[in-house]
């Protein structure tokens, strides 16, 4: 039951990213954002790296190579998709990226399934379903500004499909490693990268400026969402079947609606429903794969 409420938890604190990200995006530009994001979830996992001497032997073995391989993983996912995410949050609303975001599983499978140039009925059927959910999110999601939905959309897919990729490249790096490692060390060195561009287009003084309010959900994000969200999906990893562990992205648009309807009051359309319902419906075979791996 532990690992369960790793994972219960986990899928919380992931749903809350956009969610939080919204209710201060008037304060908070997106570069900065971003970056004290996951700088602060580096110092969060550093300490239990430093802690464990597995990690440390694990951390002292690293060429520069796979120092390189790291740090572009970090350029991959931090700086670029995570980037194009918050921006997307940043001119539309919380629960669109959430959304789109979480058919990453689709975009790994077709990548593969392009790179074998194998694709069954079966599975033609399932990338049909999710870029319909895909397409119908995009269309019929909005109350507001119909340009910039599009906007959104289109910043959320891109992440979406460079998440896929990281996800793909990261595969047989924290193999060779380890998860928390891998992690911790792509956080830092994707962080790292935002710093030149906020001297050139923000300033980090804004973070003075910021109410109580807006640095605790600053924090939240940084500590929560990143660094003990990441911490607590590796822990319920390690009590329960991966393929079961990966529900969290599956299950992460139903969260995210709920909690943008909460804490945002965006509304919950059926149809917001019904084309999650497809994208999630898309993601299956990978699903089944990953239970057939474990079984």
């Amino acid at each position: 039951m532990t690992g369960y409420f790793f994972l219960l938890i986990t899928i919380i604190l992931f749903s809350s990213m956009e969610t939080a990200g919204r209710i201060i995006h008037s304060s908070v530009p997106p570069l900065t954002m971003t970056f004290m994001r996951f700088f602060i979830g580096f110092l969060v996992i550093l300490p239990f790296v430093l802690a464990n001497k597995k990690e440390m032997a694990i951390f002292k073995k690293m060429t520069r190579k796979d120092a390189f391989n790291v740090f572009f993983l970090g350029f991959l996912n931090v700086f670029l998709s995570m980037m194009l995410l918050q921006f997307a949050v940043h001119i539309g609303n919380a629960s669109v990226p959430a959304i789109l975001i979480s058919s990453n599983p689709l975009f790994v499978y077709i990548i593969t399934a392009v790179s074998l140039k194998k694709v069954s009925k079966n599975h033609l059927l399932k990338i049909i379903s999710g870029l319909t959910g895909i397409a119908g999110i995009a269309i019929f999601s909005s109350t507001g500004s119909f340009n910039n939905l599009m906007q959104a959309s289109l910043l959320s897919l891109a992440a979406s499909f460079l998440f896929a990729v990281y996800t793909l490249k990261a595969h047989a790096l924290v193999a060779e490693f380890s998860n928390l490692t891998v992690t911790g060390l792509s956080f830092l060195f994707g962080s790292l990268c935002y710093i030149p561009f906020i001297f050139l287009f923000e300033d980090f003084s804004i973070l003075s400026y910021l109410s109580i309010k807006e640095a605790g959900v600053m924090l939240y994000m940084g500590i929560f969402v990143t660094g003990i969200g990441y911490i607590f999906f590796f822990e319920g990893l390690k009590r329960i079947k991966v393929h079961i562990g990966s529900m969290v992205f599956f299950l992460k648009p139903f969260f995210a609606l709920i909690l943008s309807f909460i804490f945002l009051k965006e509304s919950i359309l059926p149809i917001q429903l019904i084309f999650s319902t497809l994208i999630l419906y898309s993601t299956m075979p990978e699903l089944r794969k990953k239970n057939a791996d474990n079984t």
